[in-house]
């Protein structure tokens, strides 16, 4: 594109539309922590095959644990549910029935960054609860790999 100085053509005023042709960047995830004791954080990095020119989203939906307890909105930091996902954390529900999906994003200029699930300690006796997080992609279909994260009880 080149800026033109005291030249009209066909009217004063117009516009200019630039598409973005790049790819988007695949998406990988590894865990950091997958595995914590109540009071900790469970954390995946989310890693980009290139750096983007933009901020690139990355979305996770939660899924039920299947056997076994689920980690439950009662289990996790209520500032952080509250701020990130506008839920209070009573009444207790698994967090597949929350309704909300884990969000992030990397920067533009990046390769990655980090999800994080921070856990608060309940003093509650409970056996290992998990929580299984799917990533949700742009292409059809939407969805990407699952990953499990396991919170084992303080005592």
């Amino acid at each position: 594109m080149k800026a033109v100085h005291g030249a009209v053509v066909g009217s004063h005023h117009g516009g200019v539309t630039v598409r973005n042709d790049d790819p988007m960047p695949e998406v990988t995830v590894t865990p950091v922590a997958d595995r914590a004791i109540e009071g900790q954080s469970l954390t995946w990095r989310a890693i980009l095959s290139t750096v983007a020119d933009t901020e690139v989203p990355v979305e996770f939906g939660f899924l039920a644990a299947g056997d076994g307890a689920e980690l439950s909105s009662t289990d996790v930091d209520p500032q952080w549910l509250r701020e990130n996902h506008g839920e209070s954390p009573l009444p207790e529900r698994p967090l597949s029935k929350v309704g909300m999906p884990l969000v992030s994003a990397v920067p533009a200029g990046r390769l990655s960054t980090e999800v994080t699930i921070p856990t608060i300690v309940d003093g509650v006796t409970e056996p290992e609860e998990t929580v299984r997080i799917q990533l949700v992609g742009f292409e059809e279909p939407p969805v990407g790999p699952v990953f499990t994260g396991r919170i084992e009880d303080k005592s």
